[in-house]
């Protein structure tokens, strides 16, 4: 597309050049257009094919395991080199089967955040992707909506963006309709809106010029490669794995050295210090644990927590302090009003002030104040308006209102609605008046409703911003009007379980002081006044004396975005906090918090500063979304506890036999068949298993604690001690008795089962293997039923002699199966029986 400097145009002679008009396009030139310019999506450049269908090979254990096969050909020993090579082909097509899944969820989840814009096509204004946009559209964007293509602002006011994304200015841009003289950078093109960047004020009507990587943040992208963003808890996996095999090439070495020792051959030493090394590493351990996040997202957003950043589940699962907001996410959002007031000395219709105090903006506003009052005021039959303000003033936080400019007369009347306080001191009204409007406001305020002041004044020259408001000009009072929103009936039941789980709840509010009050008593969260702050406060304290104030603090009235930052900072000093929003003003907070929360029915701008999102808008679903990461980190660290005791046991099981001076009990491929057997078939279904039932009654842990606990670890020392004493006592037991190979089976066959009893084991870290019985998890039985059969095909079926197995009694099997299978059980519940006592005592 030849790039057109639209900038330089006045907006009819855009409109002209892109063949449109502010009708619109028709919809068979919509049709024509999109095929010509495809879809308004940005394709990044992605990893090549050659380069997926190598990836599983290209690692250092692949190339263990290929130098592996090779000796064995070497050696002669072809059946060995097709089993190793049969194993590599087996484990790339399972990273391959991973993979695929792994895409294919995130693919989905996309569709969550695809974006709805508003056009004008045929003259008819509808909400459409996005994606269909084409040049020559016109699009309407309001306040915190981002930018979904390039395009020339032709309509609009007050208009600024947000172009940090693209420009790195972190200050708002003015935009106009104005055509420029001249070449200019991009941060000079003052008539155009960029994909990707935000309306932070005002209304804009634009024409689309640029979609897709024809954009300027397309042409950017296009030059970046797709990078995978990594968790931490993969970080701290990646770290261990590497530490891991430091230490493993060490012992190599000392395994390699000993064989050399005790007069084996050194190609077949060479092949099971290799089998060894491959084992000991939990090398799948990072494209598992991927596609257990990956699906935990999934999860997520099925109960309407969408993840937009992968370090949100783990720190989901270790926040101690959520400051949340009222409306909409404790409460339904359905205001009504229930009560009015207006004194005596005031002779203005209040259901009229009320019609005319609602906002009149465009049908995409859907301010639930602004609906109670249209509907009260249809109830009150009061005129329905046939015109549109001259100007509709949004809402100013400095001012704590907002309102309408009317055309009337040689006149133009200004009728607010807004904060009482605010609206009280700027009214003209005596002490006795202003005395009768605080009681009666106190009196309202107390029965727990939110309650509106309106008021009105004339004004001689128009403004299009309360803050163009003379400083002199007095308001004239209407009166009060109180309305409520229902609470959710879920809501105090999803405080009372973060509060279980050791975390706080605060509840953040712009309402009276005694409204907040007295909803933060209906939901359980405060039982007198002082557990209350009132925000107005925080002007006047320094950070440490705020600090010291909202130690105790449950709920927080009055407050204003501006406050909510720093509220931030504060508890961030001692607390892991997560922050909800939904507004423009909010992103400071949501950018800056452990984890920020942000209403799926909020700005979108808010939404792309969040860490989740709720398509809800549910309080309940952050606790749900809670649960969940603290279970998904579990069951990461249980998928590693599992490798790490299994695979440490095996090691310590050969290293042992070449100490002590005896042949060792597993060949190369039997090891590497031990490891395909159990650790390719358990270890996603372990990070599938569902939460234990103290999930929720534990405190957070530190979001810097090691992603293997001190009680782990001990465990799993224990585990893999008990796995090689037990082998080798087996296998001298029956090598004796029967000869090497025999002793060989069972020391094999016994080791895949002590793997399976630790794969109980790990299904949980405190609950008893028996209780945890009772929690059906499908797949733990489907990976479990496939390790068994795998398992019988290599003992009865045709690959005993492949995998170097001798016959032998069944009821030595059985009963040695049985010993394999009941030892590590037994250990794990007196360790687990001392855990749960340990736990107890903490929690007293």
């Amino acid at each position: 597309m030849v790039l057109m400097l639209y900038y330089n145009k006045t907006t009819t002679a855009t409109l002209k050049e892109l063949e449109t008009s502010l009708k619109g396009l028709h919809p068979t030139e919509v049709t024509k257009r999109l095929a010509i310019y495809g879809p308004n999506t940005i394709r990044i450049k992605g990893e090549p094919l050659w380069r997926k269908i190598i990836e599983p090979f290209a690692n250092i254990f692949m190339l263990v395991l290929f130098i592996a096969a090779a000796l064995s050909i070497v050696h002669h020993a072809a059946i060995d080199a097709i089993i190793i090579i049969g194993i590599m082909l087996i484990s790339a097509i399972i990273y391959y089967v991973q993979r695929f899944s792994t895409d294919k969820v995130l693919r989905s989840l996309q569709k969550h955040t695809a974006q709805s814009v508003s056009v004008v096509r045929d003259g008819k204004v509808r909400t459409i992707d996005s994606l269909k946009l084409v040049p020559g559209d016109i699009i309407v964007l309001g306040e915190g909506e981002k930018v979904p293509a390039d395009a020339r602002l032709i309509d609009g006011s007050n208009v600024r963006i947000d172009e940090a994304l693209l420009t790195g200015e972190s200050e708002a841009i003015t935009k106009t309709t104005d055509a420029l003289r001249g070449e200019k950078q991009i941060y000079e093109q003052s008539n155009l809106l960029f994909q990707g960047s935000f309306i932070v004020s005002g209304e804009a009507t634009a024409v689309v010029i640029r979609t897709g990587n024809d954009t300027e943040f397309g042409r950017l992208a296009a030059l970046s490669e797709q990078t995978g963003i990594r968790s931490p808890v993969q970080k701290k996996i990646d770290k261990l794995i590497n530490q891991i095999i430091a230490a493993i090439a060490g012992i190599a070495t000392v395994a390699l050295v000993l064989s050399l020792l005790r007069g084996t051959d050194l190609i077949e030493a060479i092949r099971f210090v290799m089998a060894l090394s491959v084992s000991a590493v939990p090398e799948s351990l990072p494209i598992a644990i991927s596609v257990i996040l990956v699906l935990g997202m999934r999860r997520m957003a099925a109960k309407k927590a969408l993840v937009t950043n992968m370090r949100a589940i783990e720190t989901v699962g270790v926040i101690t302090t959520i400051a949340t907001d009222k409306t909409g996410t404790l409460t339904k959002n359905k205001l009504s009003v229930q009560e009015t007031w207006q004194p005596h000395w005031v002779r203005h219709h209040l259901p009229t002030s009320i019609r005319y105090s609602a906002n009149h903006t465009t049908a995409k506003t859907h301010d639930p104040l602004d609906i109670a009052m249209v509907e009260y005021a249809d109830a009150e039959k009061v005129v329905k308006l046939k015109g549109q303000p001259l100007h509709s003033l949004p809402f100013s936080h400095e001012h704590a209102m907002s309102g309408n400019l009317w055309h009337h007369g040689d006149l133009y009347r200004l009728t607010v609605k807004g904060a009482p306080e605010a609206i009280i001191t700027r009214s003209a009204m005596t002490e006795a008046e202003r005395e009768e409007s605080e009681q009666a406001l106190a009196r309202l305020t107390s029965q727990g409703y939110r309650v509106i002041a309106l008021a009105q004044t004339e004004l001689k020259k128009p403004i299009e911003t309360l803050a163009a408001l003379p400083a002199k000009a007095r308001l004239d009072f209407v009166g009060l009007i109180a309305v409520a929103d229902t609470l959710r009936p879920e809501a105090k039941r999803a405080i009372h379980t973060a509060l279980a789980a050791g975390v706080t709840v605060r509840m953040v509010t712009g309402d009276h002081f005694e409204t907040a009050y007295h909803i933060g008593r209906q939901l359980g969260m405060v039982e007198s006044r002082d557990q209350v702050f009132d925000s107005r406060r925080m002007d006047t304290m320094t950070d440490e004396e705020l600090e010291s104030a909202i130690k105790n603090t449950r709920v927080f009235s009055r407050v204003i975005p501006e406050n909510k930052y720093r509220l931030l900072s504060i508890l961030k000093r001692r607390n892991i906090t997560a922050m909800t929003g939904d507004g423009v003003n909010d992103v400071p907070a949501l950018s800056n918090s452990h984890v920020g929360i942000a209403m799926g029915s909020g700005s979108q701008i808010a939404k792309d500063a969040g860490d989740i999102i709720l398509l809800d808008d549910n309080f309940k679903t952050i606790i749900d979304a809670m649960r969940e990461g603290r279970t998904i980190i579990s069951n990461v660290r249980r998928m590693l506890y599992y490798l790490l005791a299994t695979n440490a046991g095996e090691v310590i099981t050969m290293l042992g036999a070449l100490v002590i001076g005896m042949p060792v009990p597993l060949v190369a491929v039997q090891i590497l068949w031990v490891n395909l057997v159990t650790d390719t078939t358990m270890v996603i279904p372990l990070g599938l298993e569902k939460g234990e039932k103290n999930n929720m009654t534990r405190k957070p842990e530190k979001p810097n604690a090691p992603i293997l606990n001190r009680y782990l670890v001990s465990r799993m020392i224990m585990v893999a001690i008990s796995m090689a004493a037990t082998t080798l006592t087996l296998y001298i037991i029956f090598s004796n008795l029967y000869g090497h190979e025999y002793g060989r089976t069972i020391a094999f066959c016994a080791l895949v089962v002590m793997q399976w009893a630790s794969a109980f084991n790990a299904r949980s870290d405190y609950e008893s293997v028996f209780r945890r019985l009772l929690v059906w998890s499908t797949p733990f039985y489907v990976g479990l039923t496939a390790s068994v059969t795998l398992q019988l095909l290599a003992i009865f079926g045709p690959l005993q002699n492949l995998l170097h197995i001798t016959p032998v009694a069944i009821g030595d099997l059985v009963i040695t199966g049985a010993i394999a299978f009941v030892i590590p059980i037994i250990l794990v519940e007196i360790h687990k029986f001392f855990g749960r006592r340990a736990l107890k005592a903490r929690e007293v």
